[in-house]
């Protein structure tokens, strides 16, 4: 679980080195992931655990940007 507070901290700490906002194909939705400077990559998750999804670009480039990146990289 990555809620955005914890995010927002593991940025603080330059742990995250990029934004990465990806489709969701089979839910016509997208996700906020973030690549750790050790490798491999972070999901943003909800208070429950569950990965955080978005209806559109806009709403999740938000929430990418919101963590402190000045740019999101775009996967589609």
């Amino acid at each position: 679980m990555t809620t955005l507070s914890e995010l927002k901290l593991m940025y603080q700490e330059d742990q995250l080195v990029e934004a990465v906002i990806e489709p969701v194909v089979v839910e016509e939705s997208w996700i906020v992931e973030f690549r750790h400077v050790r490798g491999g990559l972070v999901l943003l998750t909800d208070m429950k655990g569950g990965e955080m999804t978005y209806r559109d670009l806009e709403s999740a480039s938000k929430s990418a940007l919101a963590v402190g990146f000045n740019q999101v990289r775009i996967n589609d």
